[in-house]
């Protein structure tokens, strides 16, 4: 009898799930409704990196993460926030006061996102995790969801990507990485207020977060769209860097913590999306193209040199998962991982 280990995470979601469950394999449940489209999202929080990588155990961390990676995949469906809910496990000789700085999190995380913090569930356990559930509405438009790619579209980053890795690097070497409010090591931000309108206007033919990468999130999009993808390493600029880091910029972008999204684009369209982004002070970047040319691959570029993307996978139930080694694995592995 096969584990799941034998499968990995991909492949479970591939063969496994769909002969169980509706519509599965994008980043939200869509359902349509007489006022358009409900879209449904439900993600448990992970150890924080604020303490996994910060060394900081305040809960409010873990509530403010529980919403971002929520409010996250409705951003990739394009959708408007609706509603929040957390069902939430604790310890019962948990102190009041630290059981209220993580409902802190979750209503702070919330405003920042401008949905609704209208409940959940609590009980005991033998220790503190929760699980968030994030509703939106696609009223007069269609969701965005990982197929509809073409030949020749350009990819886009809504969000900037290597801050997250920046900051993380410098607080492992014990480097200044400035107030914790303002580092996505603590307080990740999701695209959740922009994205929205670039579906509305239709303008986006895929869409996905890149919660666990931006290579992981490239692979997904070129396999379900049976095409290859080009990816430039030059565009992937990161903003802060000291002349020592700035050979790494392009390595930063790959890791997983940006909390973007990664969008599939006509050419057409790129001037009024970039249009949007400057009116709504979004980040936008061009970071890449799809390609007829090997396709369900990615390819690195940098100037006239090209590779085959390197697997740097944050895949659960995967036997080379760094998830059973720790977070020390997967900084290893975003070093040492060959780029042209």
């Amino acid at each position: 009898m096969s584990k799941l280990i034998d499968l990995g995470e991909r492949e479970i979601l591939k063969q496994i799930i769909p002969r169980f469950a509706e519509g599965a394999g994008d980043d939200c449940a869509i359902l349509q409704t007489s006022g358009g489209h409900l879209v449904v999202t439900t993600d448990p929080v992970p150890p924080p990196a604020a303490a996994a990588i910060g060394g900081d155990n305040d809960p409010f961390w873990m509530g403010w993460l529980l919403v971002t990676i929520n409010v996250s995949d409705l951003a990739a469906a394009g959708a408007v926030p609706l509603g929040f809910l957390a069902a939430i496990e604790c310890e019962s000789e948990r102190t009041t006061e630290s059981f209220e700085r993580l409902l802190e999190g979750i209503r702070a995380s919330c405003a920042a996102a401008q949905i609704p913090y209208v409940g959940g569930n609590l009980r005991e356990a033998s220790r503190l995790s929760a699980v968030g559930t994030a509703f939106g509405i696609c009223d007069s438009y269609s969701p965005l969801t990982r197929v509809g790619a073409k030949e020749g579209d350009s990819i886009i980053s809504i969000g900037q990507g290597g801050v997250f890795w920046r900051d993380a690097l410098r607080l492992l070497d014990g480097k200044d990485f400035g107030p914790k409010d303002s580092s996505p090591v603590f307080k990740p931000i999701s695209q959740i207020g922009f994205v929205h309108c670039l579906a509305r206007e239709h303008l986006v033919r895929a869409a996905m977060d890149n919660s666990d990468g931006l290579l992981p999130s490239l692979n997904e999009l070129a396999s379900k769209n049976s095409l290859g993808i080009v990816l430039n390493l030059e565009a992937l600029t990161v903003p802060g860097l000291t002349a020592e880091e700035s050979s790494n910029a392009a390595r930063y972008w790959l890791g997983w913590g940006d909390w973007n999204v990664i969008l599939a684009v006509s050419p057409a369209h790129e001037d009024r999306l970039f249009e949007l982004a400057n009116a709504s002070k979004a980040s936008a970047h061009r970071i890449g193209r799809f390609t007829a040319e090997h396709p369900g691959l990615v390819t690195l570029q940098r100037g006239g040199n090209t590779a085959l993307a390197p697997r740097l996978e944050s895949e659960r139930f995967a036997k080379d998962s760094w998830m059973l080694k720790g977070v020390g694995e997967y900084v290893r592995m975003l070093k040492e991982v060959p780029l042209p």
